[in-house]
C-alpha cells in the first residue's frame, strides 16, 4: 500500500472540512492552501509531473492574490466604518 495517495486524500478532506467550518477568512484560506497541498498529492501519485509542477508554482501565486484582496477587503470596511455612509469623493 502507497502511503502517498493516503496522506494526500487526509490532507484533501481535512482542507475541504476546514474551508466549511471556519468561519475566518485567514483560516479559510490556510485550510485552502493544506487541500491544495493535498491535490497536488494526489496528482503526483499519479505520475503527472508536469501538471504537479505548473500547480505548484501557480498556488503559492494564487494564495498571495486571496491574501491581498482580503487585506484590500479590510481596508475597505475599516474606511467605511471610520466616514460611515458619507465616503470622500476624490473624483472632483
Amino acid at each position: 500500500m502507497e502511503i502517498l495517495p493516503l496522506i494526500a486524500g487526509i490532507c484533501c478532506v481535512l482542507g475541504g472540512i476546514g474551508v466549511i467550518v471556519h468561519t475566518n477568512p485567514i483560516n479559510k484560506i490556510i485550510m485552502f492552501a493544506l487541500l491544495e497541498i493535498g491535490m497536488i498529492g494526489l496528482i503526483i501519485s499519479s505520475y503527472y509531473l508536469d501538471i504537479a509542477i505548473i500547480s505548484s508554482l501557480c498556488e503559492p501565486i494564487c494564495t498571495i492574490i486571496l491574501l491581498l484582496g482580503y487585506l484590500k477587503y479590510i481596508t475597505t470596511v475599516k474606511k467605511k466604518k471610520r466616514y460611515g455612509r458619507n465616503l470622500p469623493v476624490l473624483s472632483k
